[in-house]
Protein backbone atom coordinates (compact mmCIF):
# COMPACT_ATOMS: atom_id res chain seq x y z
CA UNK A 1 0.00 0.00 0.00
CA UNK A 2 1.18 3.31 -0.71
CA UNK A 3 1.16 6.42 1.08
CA UNK A 4 -0.18 9.59 -0.68
CA UNK A 5 -0.55 13.03 0.45
CA UNK A 6 -3.41 15.46 -0.80
CA UNK A 7 -2.90 18.73 0.26
CA UNK A 8 -4.28 21.91 -0.74
CA UNK A 9 -5.11 25.82 0.43
CA UNK A 10 -8.99 26.77 0.23
CA UNK A 11 -10.57 29.99 1.09
CA UNK A 12 -14.39 29.36 0.20
CA UNK A 13 -14.08 25.25 0.74
CA UNK A 14 -14.68 24.45 -2.82
CA UNK A 15 -10.79 23.37 -3.26
CA UNK A 16 -11.13 21.73 0.07
CA UNK A 17 -14.22 19.80 -1.24
CA UNK A 18 -12.31 18.62 -4.12
CA UNK A 19 -9.38 17.59 -2.42
CA UNK A 20 -11.85 15.55 -0.19
CA UNK A 21 -13.30 13.99 -3.21
CA UNK A 22 -9.69 13.45 -5.25
CA UNK A 23 -8.77 11.42 -2.04
CA UNK A 24 -12.17 9.48 -1.82
CA UNK A 25 -11.50 8.39 -5.69
CA UNK A 26 -8.00 6.76 -5.49
CA UNK A 27 -8.67 3.32 -4.22
CA UNK A 28 -5.92 0.85 -2.61
CA UNK A 29 -3.54 3.35 -0.86
CA UNK A 30 -3.46 5.17 2.35
CA UNK A 31 -4.20 8.85 1.96
CA UNK A 32 -3.57 12.00 3.85
CA UNK A 33 -5.93 14.96 3.25
CA UNK A 34 -4.70 18.18 4.81
CA UNK A 35 -4.34 21.69 3.81
CA UNK A 36 -1.03 23.02 2.80
CA UNK A 37 -0.80 24.99 6.08
CA UNK A 38 -0.78 21.41 8.53
CA UNK A 39 1.74 19.72 6.98
CA UNK A 40 4.71 18.45 8.84
CA UNK A 41 6.41 16.29 6.47
CA UNK A 42 6.90 14.92 2.86
CA UNK A 43 7.50 11.46 3.89
CA UNK A 44 4.84 9.82 0.55
CA UNK A 45 4.66 8.18 -1.91
CA UNK A 46 3.31 10.72 -4.28
CA UNK A 47 1.80 13.97 -3.63
CA UNK A 48 -1.68 15.86 -5.13
CA UNK A 49 -1.40 19.28 -4.48
CA UNK A 50 -4.97 21.73 -4.88
CA UNK A 51 -4.67 25.48 -5.79
CA UNK A 52 -7.08 28.07 -5.98
CA UNK A 53 -6.20 30.35 -9.35
CA UNK A 54 -4.42 33.23 -8.53
CA UNK A 55 -4.44 35.58 -11.85
CA UNK A 56 -2.92 32.18 -13.44
CA UNK A 57 -0.61 31.00 -10.57
CA UNK A 58 -1.02 29.51 -7.30
CA UNK A 59 -2.01 31.59 -4.31
CA UNK A 60 0.60 32.35 -1.94
CA UNK A 61 -0.01 30.08 0.57
CA UNK A 62 0.99 27.06 -1.91
CA UNK A 63 3.70 28.95 -3.09
CA UNK A 64 4.96 29.19 0.58
CA UNK A 65 4.94 25.11 0.71
CA UNK A 66 6.37 24.70 -2.81
CA UNK A 67 9.31 26.55 -1.44
CA UNK A 68 9.27 25.17 2.30
CA UNK A 69 9.46 21.64 0.45
CA UNK A 70 11.11 22.44 -3.04
CA UNK A 71 14.24 19.23 -2.41
CA UNK A 72 11.73 16.69 -1.46
CA UNK A 73 9.07 17.34 -4.30
CA UNK A 74 11.63 17.57 -6.41
CA UNK A 75 12.29 13.52 -5.89
CA UNK A 76 8.40 12.64 -5.58
CA UNK A 77 6.24 12.10 -8.13
CA UNK A 78 3.39 15.36 -8.10
CA UNK A 79 -0.16 16.07 -9.05
CA UNK A 80 -1.63 19.24 -9.04
CA UNK A 81 -4.79 20.95 -9.85
CA UNK A 82 -6.07 23.84 -9.84
CA UNK A 83 -9.82 25.18 -8.87
CA UNK A 84 -10.25 28.36 -11.34
CA UNK A 85 -13.13 30.25 -13.14
CA UNK A 86 -11.39 29.65 -16.60
CA UNK A 87 -8.60 27.59 -18.31
CA UNK A 88 -7.87 27.35 -22.55
CA UNK A 89 -6.23 24.41 -24.33
CA UNK A 90 -3.73 25.75 -27.44
CA UNK A 91 -1.27 23.57 -29.75
CA UNK A 92 0.98 24.44 -26.84
CA UNK A 93 -0.56 22.51 -24.23
CA UNK A 94 0.64 19.29 -26.12
CA UNK A 95 4.71 19.44 -25.50
CA UNK A 96 4.70 20.49 -21.65
CA UNK A 97 5.60 16.72 -21.19
CA UNK A 98 2.79 16.36 -18.34
CA UNK A 99 -0.69 14.70 -18.39
CA UNK A 100 -3.10 17.49 -19.02
CA UNK A 101 -6.87 17.04 -17.78
CA UNK A 102 -9.44 19.96 -18.47
CA UNK A 103 -12.99 18.86 -16.47
CA UNK A 104 -16.20 19.44 -18.70
CA UNK A 105 -16.67 23.11 -18.39
CA UNK A 106 -13.50 23.92 -20.42
CA UNK A 107 -13.10 20.52 -22.68
CA UNK A 108 -14.34 22.86 -25.89
CA UNK A 109 -12.12 25.85 -24.91
CA UNK A 110 -9.62 24.85 -27.29
CA UNK A 111 -8.04 27.48 -29.62
CA UNK A 112 -4.97 28.72 -31.06
CA UNK A 113 -2.34 31.02 -29.25
CA UNK A 114 -2.68 33.86 -31.77
CA UNK A 115 -6.14 34.09 -31.54
CA UNK A 116 -6.23 34.72 -27.65
CA UNK A 117 -7.03 37.83 -26.00
CA UNK A 118 -5.02 39.15 -22.93
CA UNK A 119 -7.43 37.51 -20.25
CA UNK A 120 -7.71 34.71 -22.57
CA UNK A 121 -3.64 34.06 -22.86
CA UNK A 122 -3.20 34.48 -18.87
CA UNK A 123 -5.53 31.23 -18.45
CA UNK A 124 -3.98 29.33 -20.74
CA UNK A 125 -2.97 25.80 -19.71
CA UNK A 126 0.74 26.72 -20.78
CA UNK A 127 0.75 29.90 -18.75
CA UNK A 128 -0.14 28.21 -15.23
CA UNK A 129 2.11 25.26 -16.16
CA UNK A 130 5.09 27.89 -16.86
CA UNK A 131 3.87 29.96 -13.32
CA UNK A 132 3.71 26.72 -11.53
CA UNK A 133 7.05 26.07 -13.48
CA UNK A 134 8.96 28.97 -12.18
CA UNK A 135 8.19 28.11 -8.44
CA UNK A 136 10.47 25.27 -8.80
CA UNK A 137 11.39 23.73 -11.59
CA UNK A 138 12.69 20.45 -10.43
CA UNK A 139 9.15 19.72 -9.93
CA UNK A 140 8.37 16.58 -10.70
CA UNK A 141 4.68 17.02 -12.04
CA UNK A 142 3.31 14.16 -13.70
CA UNK A 143 -0.28 15.30 -14.19
CA UNK A 144 -1.92 18.95 -14.06
CA UNK A 145 -5.68 19.06 -13.84
CA UNK A 146 -8.29 22.40 -14.10
CA UNK A 147 -11.48 22.17 -12.31
CA UNK A 148 -14.06 24.87 -12.40
CA UNK A 149 -14.66 25.70 -8.76
CA UNK A 150 -17.12 27.74 -7.39
CA UNK A 151 -17.39 31.95 -6.80
CA UNK A 152 -19.29 32.87 -3.94
CA UNK A 153 -18.54 36.50 -2.93
CA UNK A 154 -19.83 35.91 0.32
CA UNK A 155 -17.29 33.18 0.82
CA UNK A 156 -14.54 35.40 0.04
CA UNK A 157 -12.40 38.12 1.56
CA UNK A 158 -13.72 41.49 0.89
CA UNK A 159 -10.66 42.10 -1.09
CA UNK A 160 -10.99 39.37 -3.24
CA UNK A 161 -14.81 39.93 -3.93
CA UNK A 162 -13.66 43.23 -4.62
CA UNK A 163 -11.56 42.31 -7.41
CA UNK A 164 -13.88 39.32 -8.43
CA UNK A 165 -16.89 41.60 -8.73
CA UNK A 166 -14.97 43.30 -10.86
CA UNK A 167 -13.56 40.84 -13.28
CA UNK A 168 -17.41 39.76 -13.51
CA UNK A 169 -17.92 43.27 -15.08
CA UNK A 170 -15.30 43.40 -17.16
CA UNK A 171 -15.92 39.41 -18.26
CA UNK A 172 -18.93 38.62 -18.54
CA UNK A 173 -17.93 34.75 -19.11
CA UNK A 174 -17.05 35.08 -15.18
CA UNK A 175 -20.06 34.76 -12.74
CA UNK A 176 -20.80 33.87 -9.71
CA UNK A 177 -21.86 30.25 -8.93
CA UNK A 178 -21.01 26.11 -8.11
CA UNK A 179 -19.32 24.89 -11.26
CA UNK A 180 -17.38 21.59 -10.69
CA UNK A 181 -18.43 18.37 -11.32
CA UNK A 182 -17.92 15.25 -8.85
CA UNK A 183 -17.76 12.67 -11.99
CA UNK A 184 -15.04 15.15 -13.10
CA UNK A 185 -13.03 14.73 -10.15
CA UNK A 186 -13.38 11.46 -9.97
CA UNK A 187 -12.68 10.65 -13.89
CA UNK A 188 -9.34 12.26 -13.28
CA UNK A 189 -8.55 10.91 -9.71
CA UNK A 190 -8.84 7.10 -11.12
CA UNK A 191 -6.74 7.90 -14.04
CA UNK A 192 -3.74 8.86 -11.12
CA UNK A 193 -3.29 5.72 -10.07
CA UNK A 194 -0.98 4.68 -13.30
CA UNK A 195 0.09 8.96 -13.63
CA UNK A 196 1.88 8.51 -10.53
CA UNK A 197 2.69 4.76 -10.40
CA UNK A 198 0.60 4.18 -7.21
CA UNK A 199 -1.75 1.44 -8.08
Amino acid sequence: MKKILVAYYSESGSTREMAEIIAANIAGNEIDVLPVAEVAHLNYTAVILGSPNWYGKPVPEVVQFVKKYENELAELPLAFFFSCMDCYKTEQSGNLGVQIYCDSNFREQNTHSGRLSAWEKSHTVSSYFSNLSKLNRRLNVQSLAFFKGRLNFNKISFFHALLMRFICVVNTKIRQGDYFKEQDLAEWSMELGKVLSIN
